[in-house]
C-alpha cells in the first residue's frame, strides 16, 4: 500500500487509513540524542537523520496533529538505571545497546532530540526493553483510550523499530500509515529496501504533506464509555 512516497512527486492520492472518520494519532519513535542526533554520537543512522532531514518534517508533523486535537506520541527506550539492571540482553540489538551504555532514563543521551519541539499536551511513552513500542508499555492502552484506529508511524528506524512497531499495531487491530520522509535507517539503501519490500505489506507509505493535507478540520474528543454501557 503505497500513498504518495515523497521521492516519486507529483499529486499525492488520498492516504488509505487516514479517511474521514478514522480517528489517528502520530507515534514518533525512538528520536532521541543518542539514537537519533548527530550532535551526540555520530553512527550510520545519525547521520542518516541528518541528511534526509527529519527532525524539521517531524516537527511540522507534530504541530499539525496538534492543531487538530490530535495525539502526539513520543515513544523512547532506556535503561531505568546506569547499570542497566533489568535490561534484558537477548539479541545482538539490545547488546549493543547495553555495551554502549548510552540509553539511561533521565540522562541528556535518552532525552527526546533536542530539535524537536515537546509540548505539554504530547504523550511520552518509555520502555526499558525490547525493539518495538507496543510490547511491555501501556501504548496499546493510550491509542486505545483515544478512540484511534489509524497510527501514524515517524522516527528511527527503517531497520528493526519501525518494522516491528507496525507488525505490532497491525496485529493489535490498528491501520498503520509510515511518513516515509519523517523516518530513516542506517543506510539509505536498507531504508529503501524497506520501504518498498517490507513496509509496504504492512502499512500505507506516504510522506508528511499527504498526512498533513489528509487530517480533519478537527479530531474531536473521544468519549471512552465503560463496557455493557
Amino acid at each position: 500500500m503505497t500513498a504518495g512516497i515523497s521521492e516519486m512527486g507529483g499529486v499525492m492520492p488520498a492516504v488509505r487509513g487516514l479517511e474521514p472518520g478514522n480517528r489517528a494519532a502520530l507515534v514518533v519513535n525512538e528520536m532521541q540524542n543518542a539514537i537519533a542526533n548527530l550532535a551526540y554520537i555520530e553512527t550510520p543512522l545519525t547521520s542518516q537523520v541528518a541528511a534526509r532531514g527529519i527532525v524539521a518534517r517531524i516537527n511540522a508533523l507534530t504541530a499539525a496533529f496538534r492543531a487538530v486535537g490530535a495525539p502526539v506520541i513520543f515513544c523512547t527506550i532506556a535503561a531505568r538505571s546506569a547499570d542497566f539492571e533489568g535490561f534484558r540482553v537477548n539479541c545482538a540489538l539490545a547488546a549493543g545497546i547495553r555495551r554502549k551504555g548510552h540509553l539511561v532514563e533521565g540522562t541528556a543521551n535518552a532525552a527526546i532530540h533536542d530539535d524537536l519541539a515537546v509540548e505539554p499536551s504530547d504523550i511520552v511513552c518509555r520502555r526499558s526493553h525490547g525493539m518495538a513500542p507496543f510490547t511491555g508499555t501501556n501504548l496499546d492502552a493510550t491509542l486505545r483510550g483515544y478512540g484511534i484506529d489509524t497510527v501514524v508511524l515517524a522516527g528511527v528506524s527503517t531497520n528493526i523499530a519501525l518494522p516491528g512497531a507496525a507488525t505490532e499495531a497491525v496485529g493489535l487491530g490498528y491501520n498503520v500509515v509510515l511518513a516515509e520522509d519523517c523516518a530513516a535507517g542506517a543506510t539509505l539503501e536498507t531504508h529503501h529496501m524497506q520501504i518498498t519490500e517490507h513496509l509496504r505489506l504492512l502499512a500505507t507509505i506516504t510522506d508528511a504533506a499527504s498526512v498533513i493535507a489528509s487530517l480533519p478540520v478537527s479530531q474531536p474528543p473521544h468519549s471512552a464509555q465503560p463496557a455493557g454501557t
